[in-house]
């Protein structure tokens, strides 16, 4: 799976990549309704089976991309694992309800 660092002048980026724990969703910078209409424009709007997600650089997630986040957490066959997390994105999670959406790693 490629792993797209965006054209430049975009705040922020969307990726999936694969590594011993699984596919890994990872989104850096802002993730607003722009980046995830670019990621969507160049890979599909069908989101993949993913094992975790890796958010620890978000700096700022709209509504629509916690939609996208929770698109992908959807097609996944278990919950996924949200191995870091912003502060960003855990305020949005923890004030929209949906923090129990991803498993977390023990210990966090």
């Amino acid at each position: 799976m490629p792993t797209d660092p965006g054209p430049p002048g975009r705040c922020g980026t969307i990726s999936v990549h694969r590594d011993a724990g699984g596919t890994v969703l990872r989104l850096t910078g802002e993730i607003d309704a722009a980046v995830v209409a670019a990621y969507e424009d160049e890979h599909g709007p069908q989101p993949e089976p993913i094992d975790a997600v890796d958010a620890e650089e978000v700096t700022y997630i709209s509504s629509r991309g916690i939609a996208f986040l929770l698109q992908w957490a959807d097609a996944a066959p278990r919950a996924p694992v949200l191995r870091r997390s912003s502060r960003q994105l855990d305020r949005m999670l923890q004030l929209s309800g949906l923090i129990e959406v991803f498993q977390r790693p023990p210990g966090t």
